[in-house]
């Protein structure tokens, strides 16, 4: 009997001694439940995590994807731009060398206008000089024409003065033939009346007449030898003025001639240079004309081309200011940016779950890095191209 009692409570005694051991297993199961539970949902969590995360590196992808193609269109729109901007150049490099070759036209119209103007200038004042030998000749000619007419009316007055000699010497001739007629007619009047009278008185008579007609016809024959000598005088003197006069009137028509020839000469040299002044006044206008429309159209291309520069100025800033000004670039900068601090917050939860979840898992950790890191890689990327673009 008293090895049952001591057999009962050596049972009791170690039911004692296992109940602390139980409990502290089932604290223990209990906890490790509560942690396996914990653990599980902190697994449901990071499966979300991981989830969401590679709906985000699928985002992320997509928007890199995007943002290259953007880029790539960016290129091709910048290569364009280029492109045009190279091909403006060359315009305005032709443009120019066009404007050149107008200015050395110009300069080389302005060089031929100032010959022009200087052979003008010339051809104006041998015109003038010429124009005052013309009004010196025709005061010359005014004056030998008015020597002329004194001559000519010298000479009319003369060939008056000889047509009264003439008439003077006619009507001489015609009173001695009167006279010798009235001679002869009284001596036969008186040979008449000596016939009829007696013989006495005819011897008479006879002696008289004998005395008296000797000495009258003596007297009668000088009178007449004188006036002869006297009009063949006059006839000489008329003569050798009339000769003198004829050489006088044709040396004057002579003179006349002259004059004539070198008055029409010198009309014909003054029509000549007067010809000559208007053909160069014509082509100074013309050239003038040329120049103004040369310089008209060289304003014109200056203006354009200042234009176009300023056009093209202009364009580009637009371009520019309009490309980065576009909601596509500024989308797409925003999302790099969101998606740059959506990355950096992701490293920063995923090292810290891994270092405080014990994760070893070297592949999850490069799987986790791998992508965020490429992404912030071609971001960086594009953000320097944008930056050499815009410089």
């Amino acid at each position: 009997m008293s090895e049952k009692p001591s057999s009962s409570s050596t049972p009791s005694k170690a039911a004692r001694e296992v109940d602390p051991l139980l409990q502290d297993l089932n604290e223990k199961k209990q906890s490790f439940r509560r942690n396996v539970v914990s653990l599980a949902a902190e697994l449901k969590e990071l499966r979300s995590r991981l989830s969401s995360q590679e709906q985000s590196y699928a985002r992320e992808t997509l928007t890199r994807q995007e943002a290259e193609t953007n880029a790539k269109n960016m290129e091709l729109e910048i290569g364009r731009l280029q492109k045009n901007l190279e091909q403006k150049d060359q315009q305005l490099q032709a443009s120019a060398s066009s404007t050149e070759k107008y200015l050395k036209q110009l300069d080389d119209l302005r060089s031929q206008l100032v010959a022009t103007r200087k052979t003008a200038d010339a051809s104006a004042a041998s015109a003038q000089s010429a124009q005052l030998q013309c009004s010196e000749l025709v005061k010359e000619l005014d004056e030998k024409n008015g020597s002329l007419r004194e001559h000519e009316a010298r000479v009319l007055r003369l060939g008056e003065q000889l047509d009264n000699l003439q008439k003077d010497l006619q009507a001489r001739e015609s009173s001695q033939k009167q006279l010798k007629d009235e001679v002869l007619r009284i001596e036969h009047d008186i040979m008449e009346a000596l016939a009829k009278a007696g013989e006495n008185k005819n011897c008479e008579l006879r002696k008289i007449l004998d005395e008296v007609s000797p000495k009258n016809f003596e007297k009668m024959n000088k009178l007449l030898v004188v006036k002869d000598e006297e009009i063949g005088k006059l006839k000489d003197e008329i003569k050798i003025m009339s000769a003198h006069w004829k050489l006088k009137t044709k040396e004057l028509e002579s003179q006349l001639e002259k004059q004539r020839r070198t008055d029409q000469e010198l009309k014909k040299k003054v029509l000549k240079l007067e010809f000559c002044l208007q053909e160069a006044r014509s082509q100074t206008r013309k050239l003038q004309r040329m120049g103004e429309r040369r310089d008209k159209a060289i304003k014109e291309l200056r203006d354009q081309l200042a234009a176009k520069q300023q056009r093209e100025i202009v364009g580009a800033d637009k371009q520019n200011q309009n490309f980065w000004d576009t909601s596509g670039f500024k989308i797409v900068v925003s999302m790099s940016m969101l998606v740059l601090v959506y990355v950096l917050v992701a490293l920063a939860s995923q090292f810290f779950q891994c270092s405080r979840k014990y994760i070893a898992d070297s592949s999850c950790v490069f799987s986790y890095i791998y992508g965020p890191i490429t992404t912030i890689v071609v971001l960086v990327e594009l953000s320097s191209c944008i930056s050499q673009k815009r410089k």
